[in-house]
């Protein structure tokens, strides 16, 4: 998919054309996203691992000792909304570069869409599920023990998200919670790539729009909070998503320098070597 997209983006459609071609593919990542878990599930479950490791690290479960102490329905909503803000995040991104800095659409569509992709690549072949999925399995009391069971093949029959206690009923949390409910597998927990996409695109504007970056970023940084307080990952989940978004941010901007140059956007026609932008 993201190699049928790449060679569309060396012809010069219409700006409407370019735009309807991005929104296909960014809506196709939703189609994808369970697909991971048709793959990923042929291969023996790996949260016991996760999960020991993370104990290993920090003593305890960040996961349940998050959502534990601060229980408040407030806060709770609060984690909820900036969960909910993922998607209005890429969209409102892909939106502003493309009315206001059309020059850089192409290659921020590149590192986007190349990023996740690699993600639901890297997903395929680390079968990891979450806490979310894995703590009501093996029982949360075990969790909070330090005694991860090997549940092995289960999610290869089971793919239901068990219902969770603890939390408010408050607006994000419904809308979070029917979003789960319609596509949530029990897949692509490591690296979290909710943190790995949401920084790259808190880069790219942090390159190209300081003050958009300064608001957005408590939205952001509620989200990053999020993935652990509702139990989506492991706190080691959010540092490898946060570090990998790094290094994807320079794979694909290197990768799309080196394949189309430096050039404006594909709705401009050809590139103007005499004006280079940094992305």
């Amino acid at each position: 998919m993201f190699l049928a997209y790449s060679a569309t983006s060396m012809l010069n459609f219409a700006p409407a054309t370019a735009f309807v071609r991005v929104l296909f593919s960014v809506g196709l990542i939703t189609y994808w996203y369970p697909e991971t878990y048709e793959f990923n599930k042929i291969f023996g479950n790996l949260d016991h691992v996760f999960a020991s490791a993370e104990q290993s690290i920090f003593g305890f479960q960040p996961a349940l000792a998050f959502s534990k102490h601060f229980s408040s329905e407030w806060i709770s909503e609060a984690f909820y909304m900036g969960y909910f803000f993922y998607f209005p995040m890429m969209m409102f991104v892909i939106l502003y570069c493309f009315f206001y800095q059309r020059e850089k659409f192409d290659k921020l569509t590149f590192i986007f869409l190349g990023s996740f992709f690699l993600y639901y690549f890297l997903f395929i072949f680390i079968p990891v599920t979450g806490p979310q999925f894995y703590f009501p399995v093996i029982g949360t009391e075990n969790a909070e023990n330090g005694f991860f069971l090997n549940v092995g093949n289960y999610f290869y029959y089971n793919s239901e998200l068990l219902p969770v206690s603890g939390y408010g009923d408050g607006l994000f949390n419904s809308c979070v919670r029917v979003l789960q409910a319609m596509g949530e597998r029990p897949t692509a927990a490591f690296p979290s790539s909710h943190v790995g996409i949401s920084t790259i695109l808190m880069m790219w504007l942090y390159r190209n729009n300081k003050r958009i970056m300064f608001i957005v970023f408590p939205l952001y940084a509620l989200l990053c909070g999020a993935t652990v307080y509702i139990k989506a990952h492991y706190l080691i989940d959010v540092f490898a998503g946060f570090m990998s978004a790094f290094a994807f941010y320079g794979l694909f901007a290197l990768s799309f320098d080196k394949l189309y140059g430096r050039r404006g956007s594909v709705e401009t026609g050809s590139p103007n070597p005499t004006k280079q932008t940094t992305i």
